[in-house]
């Protein structure tokens, strides 16, 4: 779990204008709640007064259009006929992502919004990731807000959980409850449907800070751990079917080696260990190398298991099937050793995808990615692996931020809600209805090889500026994703699915899963930097145990690499972690 470039301050007084400059603290009145009187952390966050579900609707959802193939059984947002609500005569601020190629002001989405809901926006734009943050920064701390951010999910570097708890509570982020009651039936149908979605996004303080978008992948939720194996090297070692047990696996790899002396059987890169398919062997890593046991959090690198894990890495360095350079090589040389001209020179690669270790061309129908597979998950010697099954009930993002002082807070939120309806939403991802996409007719498979929704309309060449990245507002419910028509030669979304329910047969009890709690800004400035240094010693730890510089057999260097994880301030790091989960119940 690396952490995000974290926008939290840590010290010092009140002030907006400085509030990421590093220079700010909770409100008096907050803090003061926030801790007893012997000094020690309170167990519970002071509560807003808005009780959630109090208000009734004032909007209701237009009546449905006729002729849409919902398949048997579809979860997720319809189409439905809609009026402008906005009247045009004022613009809003929004700030949103800014990507190559893409203008906002003249996006035909954008125009889309604009023509279906009659609220004017003006967008300014920030880069994603680090090289957006400072601006970012400076805009929460100039005092001057747009009327919204649009900034996507974490991994753009969008605001996370704990960032909107804090700026809630400080009172720079509104409260949105009140309005998703009123005003967002959309929002209303997608807690219906989902029904810990709601509770996933509520903030200890019992409130909502955020326009919530919805992302459901069923293939996200094992993608860690999932492994391929390059076809051709797995038939000429012999095997017509995948290994089965983790010896199995060890034959193959061995036989990889005596067809192709110049093939490494496994290999990988430094900034993804290839230890998720051997360690699923031996126990339970979970999610961001955390899960529950009962009611204690267990970070899994710590588990005696791993120990097992290590000696058969170890194991596997040795006889030169598992390649030395997976523990330090770049994904540039790893995309190398799979694009080399004589064939892959690997045989087995962790992976999201394909594209992770070679280049993905779908017009070449002899791609090389074509020759991978996934490969199931092997026994171990305690019998059937284990995946962490990562089934979040928020499963989405930060769609639409509203500072406290916007004007019109009402019809942003209509205007947000408004885009979580399936035109919206196909629209957004894939441009207007009729020229780029259409309802899928009898016949068409989705994803999921289940009767499709919608396809997409082949294009010429491609379109520019048409649609948004997944910076806004969406409802990409489980059914709209695999409700896609798609063709195995222009997508690997099927095999994904594939390698997903090859996977799930293994998944990890549901009680094992932690979810990640809100944190509060001690907590969050605590998990942020303890996580980092953390992170660093397990991977130097781990690395030196499966290269030989530590010797897994050994107690004192399985002593010696715990210490180090210690040091790096594991106990204090899971201490945090259970104060904020016992805050958020």
């Amino acid at each position: 779990m690396t952490p995000q470039h974290s926008r939290i301050p840590t010290s010092g007084p009140l002030s907006r204008r400085a509030l990421l400059a590093g220079a700010t603290a909770l409100p008096v009145g907050a803090a003061m709640a926030g801790c007893s009187g012997d000094g020690t952390s309170s167990t519970a966050a002071p509560q807003v007064e808005y009780a959630q579900g109090s208000a009734a609707l004032e909007v209701g959802l237009g009546a449905e259009i006729d002729g849409v193939p919902y398949p048997e059984g579809y979860v997720g947002p319809r189409a439905r006929e809609s009026e402008p609500f906005g009247d045009g005569s004022t613009s809003f601020a929004i700030t949103t992502r800014s990507l190559a190629g893409f203008d906002p002001s003249t996006n035909w989405f954008s125009a889309f919004l604009e023509r279906e809901t009659g609220v004017k926006v003006s967008y300014s734009t920030v880069p994603r990731g680090d090289e957006g943050a400072p601006k970012v920064n400076a805009i929460l701390a100039g005092g001057e807000l747009p009327d919204a951010l649009m900034l996507g999910p974490e991994w753009m570097g969008g605001f996370t959980k704990s960032e909107l708890y804090v700026y809630g509570q400080q009172g720079l982020f509104l409260a949105l409850d009140e309005l998703f009651d009123r005003f967002a039936p959309q929002l209303q149908e997608v807690f219906s449907q989902n029904p810990e979605f709601r509770k996933a996004w509520t903030a200890p303080d019992g409130a909502m800070y955020a326009f919530p978008s919805v992302n459901q992948c069923y293939h996200c939720k094992s993608s860690p751990f999932r492994t391929w194996v390059h076809t051709p090297s797995r038939e000429a070692a012999g095997f017509a079917e995948q290994p089965a047990t983790l010896e199995e696996f060890e034959q193959m790899l061995r036989g990889m080696k005596e067809a192709d002396p110049e093939i490494r059987p496994m290999s990988g890169g430094k900034d993804d260990l290839p230890l998720r398919l051997i360690g699923a062997a031996f126990l339970d890593l979970g999610v961001n190398q955390l899960r529950r046991d009962g009611d204690a959090i267990v970070f899994t690198p710590t588990d005696p298991a791993m120990r097992d894990v290590f000696r058969t890495a170890a194991h596997l360095v040795r006889e030169g099937l598992l390649d030395r350079n997976a523990f330090t090589q770049t994904t540039d040389q790893l995309i190398r050793l799979g694009m080399h001209e004589a064939g892959s020179r690997f045989g087995v690669c962790q992976g999201v995808s394909q594209g992770s270790f070679v280049d993905v061309e779908y017009t070449d129908p002899e791609a090389r990615y074509r020759e991978f597979e996934p490969l199931q998950p092997f026994a171990g010697p305690g019998g059937d692996p284990v995946i962490a099954w990562d089934d979040q009930p928020g499963a989405g993002s930060v769609g639409l931020v509203i500072p406290a002082d916007t004007a019109d807070p009402e019809t942003l939120v209509r205007w947000a809600d408004f885009q979580l309806g399936l035109l919206s939403t196909l629209s957004m991802r894939l441009g207007p209805k009729g020229d780029f996409w259409t309802w899928a007719e009898a016949g068409d498979l989705g994803i999921d090889e289940g009767p499709a929704l919608y396809k997409k309309v082949p294009q010429e060449k491609e379109a520019q500026n048409i649609g948004w990245e997944e910076h806004g507002v969406f409802n990409l419910a489980l059914d709209v994703r695999h409700g896609e028509a798609v063709d195995e030669m222009t997508s690997f979304e099927p095999m994904l699915y594939r390698a997903g329910k090859m996977y799930e047969k293994y998944a990890a009890a549901p009680e094992a899963l932690f979810i990640a709690p809100f944190f509060d800004q001690d907590q969050a400035a605590q998990v942020g930097e303890l996580r980092t240094n953390i992170d660093a010693a397990y991977v130097r730890g781990a690395t030196s145990m499966c290269l030989g510089e530590l010797d897994p057999e050994s107690d004192a260097d399985w002593e010696s690499y715990l210490s180090s994880l210690s040091d790096a301030g594991v106990d204090q790091y899971l201490e945090v972690l259970t104060e904020a989960d016992t805050n958020q119940a």
